[in-house]
């Protein structure tokens, strides 16, 4: 008896090593279980792109990359800025047959219908750093992305650390109606009441544009002066935009230099290199597109393999400002 179960054992054992020889010799990585539905060179998944922004530029080229590196074919659909193209496109994809759809949504509701006739066609979806409105997520399979508030959040405590427990704060938000803008200015606002002292004196959308930033800091100089202690900007660029407002103020003796210190809630190169700096832009945190792009793409073929995954799955994003930038990655864009 002994001696016939240790045959099955062996036998056993000796299939599992096939099995995984065999996915070594497909290529499969080792996040993929065998056996799979497809081999990855058949697979072919479509990314709607909303646009072509130099975050979203990184985004689609680490993309790109990492699809032939694993040997999956994509189609890529840049929306450009365009919210009825965009559900054109991901109809197109669908029309396509791709194996999964990768959605960045522009709005959250006007791709509802399109998403529907995904997953009516029996194309899942993924969704990668935005959310669709509620009634549109039973289309849904799984999203990925960073967790905006608490990027948000991140920024707003790094700027009371900055500025102190009684600073006076002006908010630069992202787009209205976005995920990555309205949660951030939420996580911000939250790590503002966490701190009694602190105070809220007014927050405008600059939808992620530096020039408008600018615009907008020039008149929070106007209406508030010195009595502002801190800014806290939805990304680097806007943070970028308020920063030559306030060096601009500075220039003309109207702000004390380095009084008013900025926060961001995602970093760009340029802004790395402001906070080395070690002047009025304080600190920022680490949101790179490539890792946007790999968990997005890596989630799409485990969905297209029929393999279970996480409804949300994060990638990191921590914050730095001048005392641990030197071990903080140089953003990608």
């Amino acid at each position: 008896m002994i001696v016939e179960i240790l045959k099955r054992v062996a036998l056993a054992v000796a299939a599992l090593a096939a099995t995984v020889s065999l996915a070594a010799a497909d290529g499969a990585p080792s996040w993929l279980k065998p056996p799979l539905k497809k081999p990855l060179d058949q697979l072919v998944i479509g990314l709607s792109f909303p646009l072509l922004d130099p975050w979203g530029a990184t985004y689609e080229s680490s993309f790109i990359a990492y699809a032939k590196e694993l040997g999956v074919k994509v189609v890529v659909l840049d929306s450009q800025a365009d919210v009825p193209k965009q559900s054109n496109d991901i109809r197109d994809l669908v029309a396509q047959g791709v194996d999964t759809v990768i959605a960045l949504p522009l709005n959250n509701r006007a791709i509802v219908a399109a998403l529907g006739e995904s997953h009516a066609a029996g194309i899942p979806v993924v969704l990668s750093n935005g959310r669709v409105a509620p009634e549109g997520e039973q289309y849904v399979t799984a999203w990925t992305g960073p967790d905006h508030y608490k990027t948000g959040y991140l920024s707003g405590q790094m700027l009371i650390d900055a500025a102190g427990e009684k600073a006076n704060v002006v908010i630069i938000s992202g787009t209205p109606g976005t995920e990555s803008g309205d949660r951030r200015e939420k996580g911000c606002r939250g790590a503002l009441a966490a701190h009694p002292g602190a105070t809220l004196l007014d927050a405008q959308p600059a939808n992620f544009q530096r020039e408008k930033a600018q615009t907008i800091m020039e008149t929070y100089i106007t209406r508030f002066g010195d009595k502002i202690d801190g800014v806290c900007a939805n990304d680097d660029d806007m943070a970028l935009g308020a920063l030559a407002a306030i060096n601009a103020a500075v220039s003309a003796g109207r702000l004390k230099p380095d009084h008013i210190k900025i926060t961001a809630g995602a970093s760009q190169k340029e802004g790395y290199e402001e906070i080395k700096k070690g002047g009025s832009f304080y600190g920022s945190v680490l949101m790179q597109p490539d890792d946007a792009s790999r968990l997005a793409l890596k989630t799409a073929i485990e969905v297209a393999e029929g393999q279970p995954v996480a409804k949300e799955q994060y990638y990191d994003t921590p914050p730095y400002t001048l005392k641990n930038i030197d071990q903080t990655p140089v953003p990608t864009y």
